[in-house]
Parts: C-alpha cells; structure tokens; sequence
C-alpha cells in the first residue's frame, strides 16, 4: 500500500492544480522545470527520483484502483482530487508515511553513487582482511570500480586501519537512526562471507511492502549524505565517498548548471541563449530552476518589486499556482516568466 500513499499524498498536495502524470513524473525523477517546479511549489521535492523503476501502466492501474474505490474523484481529464474517504485513509495510514531522511532531489543522485561506492569499498576490504586479492566485484560499473581503485590508493591507512575507521564511522552514524533503518541498510552490504540482500529478499523476509523497504533505504543513504557533508572533520570517508555537490548544484540538471555558470559570469539571458545555441523560452526554463534553488537569487534583477508583490499577493488571494489563472488577472505587463519566477521564489517550500 506503499504507492497508493505515495499517489495519495502527491495528489492532495497539489489539489487539483496539475494533472495525474505529474506525481509520476516526480517519482520516476524526470528533470523537467515543470517536474523541479512542481516538486518546490508543492512541497514534494523530497519524493523526487525515489521511484525511477515505476512502470506508467502500473501507475496507472493504482490510479484506477483508486478511482474504483472511492479514494479518488476526477474532476477532468488526467485530473484528481481526493475523495473524503481518501482523505480520511490518508491521515489514518500513518504506517505508510515517509521516512523522515527521504530527500530524493537534494541526496538522491549523491545517494546513489554513495551506495555503489561504499558497497563496493566494504566488500573489497573484507576479502582483503581474509587475504583474498581475487573476488567477482558485485559492483560492475567502470567509473564506480575506476573510483575505488584510486580510493585505496590514495588511502592514508593500512587495510585493517582503513576498515576500522569507516566501520566507526559508519556506526556513529547509522546509530542516530532508527533501528528498523539501520539494520535494513547494514543487511544489504555484501562481503567476504555473505551477499547483501535485494530489496525484494528484504521485503519477503520481513513481510513488508518491498517499495516500503525501498523508500527506507533511500532514507537511510540520503541521511548518510547530508551527515557527511555536514560534519566532514567527523565524517572524512563517508564525505569523500559520497561525493556531493551541495545543495544548490545538486538540484539542477545538467543544463541548467552550465547555464547557471554562464550566468555567473555576468551573461544576459539572450547572450547565453546565443552562446549554447538554445531558444530563450528553455533559457529562462533554467532561470526558473535556478530560482528554485538558490536563495539569493536576485528576483530585482529580472522584475520589479511592486510587480513581484503583485503576483505574490494574487497567489495567496486566489489561492492557486496555476499559471493561466494567475496571468488572467495579473494582467498584461506580466509576463508567463515573471509569473514563474515569482512562483519558483515563493511558491512553496520543502516539506518533510
């Protein structure tokens, strides 16, 4: 019942303002302004990427069911707001609430490539304490195997001082979560004498939704992540395995981070649409992610104040975020760009 609570909950969140696909879209991680714009003004950031495998016609049936039940109600096409029932299900299924660490659009890609690394790490030290040289790696990515070739090279500690200093970090860290957490996450490292357990073993053997295991499992290495980059002195191998950009880079797509570098550089918008080529419209698609992100972005630079106010206070006045009913009455001096601007600075914050 994991994913009817994710739908569920998505769905009340946005109360009837975008369609049914862009719950979908926020779990499978699609990096579309929309999708990052969405996520902020929602407060359904933390939920970004954390289910990349969802099939749409899986999705779709749950959204079926849903309606079938009585949990859901469509008010147009591709459009749902939860029924009293379904709002009723949703406060009581506390069960399915999210792990309190989830945050898959700051940690997520961080999280992954931490996993993939320190899986590895871990297995490779506990065949080397045995004197076992020659292992089949479970980890077969080339960068990934690439990178922890040059780890155990550039390691200050012999093996066994190596192995004690992450099993210390490690535990100082898993033991500031809950136990259910922590021992999932410890049950899933692989070594010399054993192989980690899949998501789907996990959930057989403890009779748990297995995207239940998954999204406490996620939490567990988004934690590790932000820990590390917190409290790097205390945490110096897990903060160099994690490798995270920080928070603001690590929120923006790709394009959007060259962008923003240009951006940096003192480059108008129509300069670095010329110099990459792009049209403007998907220019100011990257200002709208950036001003998702970053905190100090200077909204005077591109509106003025008594119009930003403006925008603002029709927000809250006519209590939505839908941009065509925000341009209607913000009227002609406003710009669609303006509007979302305004949104991506004030729209919503990150909820946990």
């Amino acid at each position: 019942m994991q994913l009817p609570y994710a739908i569920l909950y998505g769905l009340e969140r946005t109360k009837g303002e975008r369609t049914g696909s862009s719950m979908y879209h926020l779990l499978t991680g699609k990096r579309s302004s929309q999708t990052l714009q969405d996520g902020h003004m929602y407060g359904l950031s933390f939920l970004f990427g954390t289910y990349k495998r969802l099939d749409r016609q899986e999705y779709n049936r749950q959204i079926e069911a849903l309606l079938t039940g009585g949990r859901l109600q469509q008010i147009q096409e591709n459009t749902y707001v939860l029924t009293e029932d379904g709002k009723r299900w949703l406060d009581e299924a506390q069960q399915w609430a999210f792990p309190a660490h989830l945050d898959g659009l700051q940690y997520g890609e961080a999280g992954d490539m931490l996993w993939k690394r320190l899986n590895l790490i871990v297995q490779t030290l506990s065949h080397l304490q045995r004197r076992q040289s020659v292992f089949v790696p479970l980890v077969t990515d080339q960068s990934v195997t690439a990178w922890v070739r040059q780890f155990f090279l550039r390691a200050a500690h012999a093996r066994a001082e190596l192995a004690a200093a992450l099993f210390a970090e490690l535990h100082i860290a898993l033991a500031q979560l809950p136990e259910q957490e922590a021992a999932l996450f410890v049950s899933r490292l692989s070594g010399a004498e054993r192989i980690g357990l899949t998501e789907e073993q996990l959930a057989q053997q403890r009779g748990m939704d297995p995207l239940r295991i998954h999204f406490l499992f996620l939490a567990v290495l988004h934690f590790l992540v932000r820990t590390a980059a917190s409290a790097p002195r205390q945490y110096p191998l897990l903060h160099s395995i994690a490798a995270y950009k920080g928070e603001q880079l690590a929120a923006l797509s790709a394009s959007t981070e060259r962008t923003y570098e240009l951006w940096q550089q003192g480059r108008s918008l129509a300069e670095i649409a010329r110099m990459r080529r792009l049209k403007l419209n998907t220019i100011e698609d990257h200002f709208v992610e950036i001003a998702l992100h970053d905190r100090s972005f200077p909204m005077e630079q591109f509106l003025d104040a008594d119009k930003a106010e403006r925008i603002r206070c029709l927000m809250e006045e006519l209590q939505t975020r839908k941009l065509r009913i925000l341009k209607e009455h913000a009227g002609p001096d406003c710009s669609y760009f303006e509007i979302r601007l305004v949104l991506a600075a004030w729209g919503g914050q990150h909820e946990a």
